[in-house]
């Protein structure tokens, strides 16, 4: 069990008996759990207890859960509940059988390879779906992606998400305030700290696509900021470059 967790001797939460980690954050980790009540196998994310502790960290739980009880499409995970007690915060998931692209590019990237056009397919319906219901994902990378080897999509963590600029806001191209997302993966009008859009979430798709072709992301600097810089001032290799075995037709 996790320094830092509070569970009873049983390793159960409410209804829930956690089996297996799966995932760890610095704010919470995800769980493979069992309600004890109807044998059923989800997935919950909980706050670790240092988050549990913070109102701002149970106040974003919350809203990620009612941006995802929202959705409802097959590319996207499926949330069932959000439950906050006195000792945790947490949000109950669909329990999905696949690892994320990540762990399938560093262990083999042929596999993706091979799933490429349903992959994109999959994902690509998925944001469509969350931006016509008025949302940003705001954090596309590899890590927020989940396969299974029956090429199975699930986008996941809508932690960062917000509502798509609209009326005025989208006409007169506002500043944004904080430069959310992953680096690795963030789009150039974020950079420079212009209102996010769908197109920030297809670039971010787009790099993604990128180091799912080659292995590696398309820019990787020296500092934060370096990177940062590259985004904004420096065109990508051709993926050929780190892979020749990247078609024409990928």
């Amino acid at each position: 069990m996790a320094e830092g967790y509070i569970v009873s001797e049983e390793h159960l939460i409410d209804n829930y008996r956690l089996v297996n980690c799966l995932a760890t954050g610095s704010c919470s980790q995800i769980w493979e759990v069992n309600d004890q009540e109807t044998g059923e196998r989800f997935a919950m994310k909980l706050l670790l207890e240092e988050a549990f502790k913070q109102a701002e960290m149970k106040a974003t739980l919350k809203r990620e859960y009612k941006i995802a009880a929202g959705l409802d499409h097959p590319n996207i995970i499926q949330v069932f509940g959000h439950v906050q007690t006195k000792k945790h915060a947490y949000m109950i998931m669909e329990h999905f059988g696949g690892p994320n692209l990540k762990q399938i590019i560093r262990g083999d990237i042929l596999v993706i390879h091979m799933r490429l056009r349903k992959l994109v397919e999959c994902l690509l319906m998925g944001l469509s779906h969350v931006h016509e219901k008025g949302w940003l994902h705001r954090d596309v990378k590899p890590d927020n992606i989940m396969m299974t080897k029956a090429t199975d999509v699930r986008l996941i963590d809508f932690s960062l998400s917000s509502k798509a600029p609209s009326g005025l806001s989208k006409m007169l191209g506002g500043k944004s305030k904080t430069i959310q997302g992953t680096r690795t993966y963030i789009a150039p009008e974020i950079v420079r700290r212009k209102l996010p859009s769908a197109q920030s979430d297809l670039y971010s798709f787009g790099v993604s696509l990128y180091e799912c072709l080659t292995g590696r992301p398309p820019f990787m600097g020296s500092s934060p900021n370096d990177l940062l810089i590259k985004h904004i001032q420096e065109p990508p290799a051709i993926p050929s470059a780190f892979n020749e075995n990247v078609s024409t037709e990928m």
